[in-house]
């Protein structure tokens, strides 16, 4: 389950920064559901969590992640890896003016963070 982040409703500056870098977040509940011939009823016995919870996460109906459901579900399914669970992945573009970016970084921000740190304090003024 693909996750659209522009939907959910964030201040003006996260959703700002949130557009700024092509990106693709999967959700792999269901998928490990099916391949285990589980249910989100069955995940809910293993875990505790509300089946609505468990739902609205594998569905990509939250803008935000519980790090306590997270862990749960990752002991129940004895998952040791949260990657099997959701993965965030950016495009190659993104990655390679990363990896340029980085280049020789030593500490502090980088001259393109800075930039988009003083972007972010001028949104935060209007």
């Amino acid at each position: 389950m693909n996750v659209e982040l522009n939907r959910f409703d964030n201040s003006p500056l996260v959703v700002h920064n949130l557009k700024r870098y092509e990106k693709k977040i999967v959700i792999k509940i269901h998928e490990i559901l099916r391949q285990r011939d589980l249910s989100l009823s069955d995940l809910h016995r293993m875990t505790g969590i509300r089946i609505a919870s468990l739902s609205e996460l594998s569905n990509a109906r939250k803008s935000t992640l519980n790090i306590i459901h997270i862990v749960v579900i990752m002991q129940a399914l004895r998952i040791t890896d949260v990657r099997e669970i959701f993965d965030i992945q950016f495009n190659e573009e993104v990655i390679e003016e990363w990896n340029e970016e980085m280049e020789g970084y030593e500490k502090g921000l980088t001259v393109k963070q800075q930039k988009e740190v003083e972007e972010n304090l001028k949104l935060m003024e209007k």
